[in-house]
């Protein structure tokens, strides 16, 4: 896994293989009024980042941020069978420490079997996320995320994080860059660095966005697994398909794209 914060999932990397996910856009209003907190709208990286393409995890299942930020913050207040069994979760866990916050939840996918909603705003860290899954009697809560930032995803793989190494100066002229990876899967002390895949880039918002992928490991027996030892390696040189010009270099690779000192600030809990 990846992103910054304390992972707690339940749920495994394979879920989004249960099919068909879609963002669903919630317009319909709710009944009821609940005066310790309003209704809010969309996330303003939705309107900053409205030219985003490609889908997005927080570590189960795919789904359009542009779609998934937009759904109003208030789906612990609805009827659906997933949005009840998320009321009744919030209801259950509030005099546990820390308590889950009663409020401000949005949709960010429904498939036939699996639920995810976020609380919070993207510009404040990533979001927390807790999902659901559909058994024989009904929702249940299988899996939690203090800290999601989605991370864009290729070939059913996410995208890696990643920060300029310390010292480095971009210049118009750039064509070089030397990038740490942020962490990746656990992997046994694998090199990352000798599993970096093809980068892609984009431009966006005047802005050069760069998203890595490392190749994943392979796959182990089913009483077998890794170790999540790290392993301390040097920068690793990436070359950009043009200089870099004017154009602020992000990581293209989470949404919404973030400078490297954003993603530092993030990691180091600052």
């Amino acid at each position: 896994m990846h992103r910054s914060g304390i992972l707690v999932w339940l749920v495994v990397a394979a879920l989004f293989l249960g099919g068909g996910a879609t963002a669903i856009a919630v317009g319909a209003s709710r009944g009821g009024s609940d005066p310790a907190e309003s209704r809010g709208g969309a996330d303003s990286a939705v309107s900053e980042w409205s030219g985003w393409t490609g889908e997005v995890s927080c570590g189960s299942i795919p789904f359009n941020p542009l779609v998934a930020f937009a759904n109003p913050t208030d789906a612990e207040r609805g009827h659906t069978p997933s949005e009840v069994a998320l009321r009744r979760y919030l209801a259950k866990t509030k005099h546990d420490f820390p308590p889950s916050k009663p409020h401000s939840w949005r949709l960010l996918v429904e498939t036939a079997r699996y639920a995810e909603f976020g609380r919070g705003s993207l510009s404040n860290g990533g979001v927390e996320v807790n999902s659901f899954e559909r058994r024989a009697k009904g929702w249940a809560w299988v899996g939690y995320s203090s800290s999601c930032q989605p991370a864009l995803l290729r070939d059913h793989q996410t995208a890696i994080t990643w920060t300029l190494a310390r010292g480095q100066v971009l210049k118009p002229s750039t064509r070089i860059v030397k990038v740490d990876l942020g962490p990746g899967e656990c992997a046994g002390r694998a090199s990352q660095d000798k599993r970096l895949e093809t980068p892609e880039f984009r431009e966006e918002n005047g802005a050069f966005l760069m998203s890595l992928w490392i190749r994943p490991m392979p796959e182990l027996g089913a009483n077998e697994a890794y170790t999540c030892i790290g392993t301390i390696e040097p920068p690793v040189k990436v070359r950009l398909p043009e200089p870099l010009g004017e154009r602020d270099l992000l990581d293209g690779g989470v949404f919404p794209p973030m400078s490297s000192t954003e993603q530092i600030k993030r990691e180091e809990g600052i």
